[in-house]
């Protein structure tokens, strides 16, 4: 066994050491998954009886399902290291064979899975968290801070988690929307944000 604990220490290390020497450090993450969003939105607003909005979306999500699937080379190298690290420490101390085995096995997987808890799962939803706030955004109430122009383009601002943000916005129609106004998202492509005003009437 203290063979087998050399062979797969080593193979964790040199593999390490190969990928960043290369330059792909990232690689070891190597970071892909499953994003469940499936949604059926219906946003339907009345105001005030000046008119009425109806926006239909699908495919965003309030509340995205995150699914990274957890063999990634940086969990698999990690768990093979800690293996043969344990397990070669263990032998040169004379530790029961099983009984180095099973610790060995456990500590492998316990780093392991930190590792894929808190580096992997994190990176993931860092990388998705900016999809899913602009998903989030359609149907949001926002004010226009710089006048539409006809056939052009203004400013709008908006409010997320207490924070206030603004945007390029045509209107969806590419008519003119006053200074002052508010308008609702509708749509977002390319980083415009298209938008209704609220008195919009069918």
């Amino acid at each position: 066994m203290s063979q087998l604990y050399t062979i797969v220490f080593w193979v964790g290390v040199i593999y390490t050491v190969v990928t960043f020497l290369m330059g792909g450090l990232l690689g070891l993450f190597h970071i892909d998954g499953h994003v469940d969003t499936n949604m059926h939105t219906h946003f339907d607003a009345n105001f005030g009886g000046h008119g009425h909005l109806d926006t239909h979306v699908e495919g965003g999500s309030t509340s995205p399902t995150f699914t990274v699937f957890p063999l990634k080379p940086i969990t698999i190298v990690s768990f093979l290291t800690v293996f043969g690290g344990i397990g070669m420490i263990g032998t040169h101390y004379n530790v029961n064979a099983l009984i180095l085995c099973i610790m060995a096995f456990a500590s492998g997987l316990i780093v392991a899975f930190i590792l894929y808890k808190f580096i992997v799962v994190p990176l993931y939803k860092a990388q998705n968290t900016s999809a899913f706030s602009r998903k989030q955004l359609i149907g949001l109430q926002a004010k226009v801070i710089s006048p539409i122009l006809e056939e052009g383009y203004g400013t709008i601002a908006y409010v997320v988690n207490g924070k206030k943000y603004n945007a390029p916005a045509q209107h969806v129609a590419k008519k003119e929307v006053l200074q002052g106004e508010d308008v609702i998202i509708y749509e977002i492509k390319n980083n415009l944000f298209y938008v209704e005003p609220f008195n919009y009437k069918n």
